[in-house]
């Protein structure tokens, strides 16, 4: 399954560690870079280049988020659940993304997006924190995981998309309150006769 390339670097990168078994997590990253996930295949072929059982490789492959048993989409979203964006509301986007798109780490039926909860994106001020194909999505409120699997389907280019993500630069705006705060009403005869 791996090609000819793969493992003539999977032996440069070998080259480089003392132990061969450190190479490990790079050579899951090649191998998916080729692949696009980390299957049986891809498992066993790694293990044999550093003599290491498929379930030593399964362990790091599966123990990492970054590594994919199955064959996401061509576009990936990644929605933390981490604190403040649960807290922010991660189980309604979750939930948005899983109406549009499908169960979690399944692909939609043209290859186009899948979608996956992640631990910690580092970017707690802007929870619900995302990714699209690992770039930053702020404020991912539920209407805007609609929009953006939509904007996908519609072939919008991802830039574009990640540009007008971004153009709302607080919680407020993503989430549409755009209401200005209510005027302070001047006092009354009454009340200012009370005074």
């Amino acid at each position: 399954m791996l090609s000819d390339a793969f493992r003539t670097k999977a032996q440069e990168i070998v080259a480089r560690y003392p132990v061969p078994r450190s190479a490990l997590i790079m050579l899951l990253h090649e191998a998916q870079d080729e692949v696009g996930y980390v299957n049986d295949d891809v498992v066993r072929e790694v293990g044999a280049v550093l003599n290491l059982t498929p379930a030593d490789v399964e362990g790091v492959a599966t123990f990492y988020t970054m590594f994919k048993r199955k064959h996401p989409g061509r576009f990936l979203i990644s929605v933390c659940t981490n604190l403040s964006c649960t807290i922010n509301g991660a189980e309604q986007t979750a939930a948005a993304l899983r109406d549009a798109i499908g169960p979690e780490h399944e692909r939609t039926a043209d290859g186009l997006c899948s979608w996956e909860s992640v631990e910690c994106l580092a970017t707690c001020h802007w929870a619900v924190a995302a990714q699209v194909n690992y770039l930053d999505v702020p404020y991912l409120t539920p209407e805007r995981a609609v929009k953006l699997v939509d904007d996908l389907r519609a072939g919008r280019d991802l830039e574009g998309i990640l540009t007008d993500l971004h153009a709302a630069t607080s919680l407020a705006d993503a989430r549409g309150a755009n209401e200005q705060p209510a005027a302070e009403e001047a006092p009354s005869e009454e009340t200012k006769s009370d005074g």
